[in-house]
């Protein structure tokens, strides 16, 4: 059984290498992902276990491989807010992981940022992605788990703090920007999802007599 559910952008927690910053070719090596497992909520589905699939199959590398840019804190409306860029072709899965390189900007305007990085005192990082497909399932008095099986990064971004797991991309107060999304139930699921709502239906409809 699927459906198609809308989605925003999500977040997730990465992490810049320890000392990897190189002055030859002012860049620098993370780990944008490493598929663990966070605690996720929406108002359609309540809270559920999220899961990122890291593998050649699952993963849709082509825009952090066409260079996608390193932000400051997700900032997407203003030049100034792109400090750098993902090496061309740097980007893969290694061991479970995917990571790849960054360039960061000599720009005047990106100076004092940049620094902060090449010292160390700003470490944490936070990548952006869409999703593309999930299979859904049910576990027996526990949450649901949903696992991502097809995903496709967009951007990288030097962040303050760590992003929260459950975090979304934020847009000043507009409505953000939502895309299809595949969500894919087992028959057994799906089969007790509407003997859930019928028990639902029959307690309702004996309240309404």
């Amino acid at each position: 059984m699927t459906e198609i559910i809308r989605l925003p952008q999500m977040l997730r927690d990465a992490e810049v290498r320890a000392g990897s910053f190189d002055e030859a070719t002012n860049s620098i090596d993370v780990i944008w992902t490493t598929g663990a497992t966070v605690r996720r909520f929406s108002w359609m589905d309540g809270e559920f276990d999220e899961e990122l699939i890291v593998s050649g199959n699952s993963v849709r590398l082509g825009r952090l491989n066409a260079g996608a840019p390193f932000l400051d804190t997700h900032g997407q409306w203003s030049l100034n807010d792109v400090i750098g860029s993902v090496v061309r072709g740097s980007a893969k899965i290694e061991g479970g992981k995917g990571v790849a390189t960054v360039k960061l900007s000599a720009a005047a305007d990106a100076v004092d940022r940049v620094a902060r990085i090449k010292e160390g005192t700003v470490s944490n990082i936070s990548v952006g992605y869409r999703i593309h497909a999930v299979e859904r399932k049910e576990m027996d008095g526990k949450v649901p788990l949903h696992r991502v099986v097809d995903w496709e990064p967009w951007e990288i971004s030097a962040v303050p703090i760590p992003a929260d797991p459950g975090a979304q991309v934020r847009s000043d107060g507009a409505k953000p920007e939502t895309f299809d999304c595949r969500v894919m139930r087992t028959l057994a699921d799906a089969n007790e999802v509407r003997r859930i709502r019928l028990g639902m239906q029959q307690r309702m409809a004996g309240f309404g007599r």
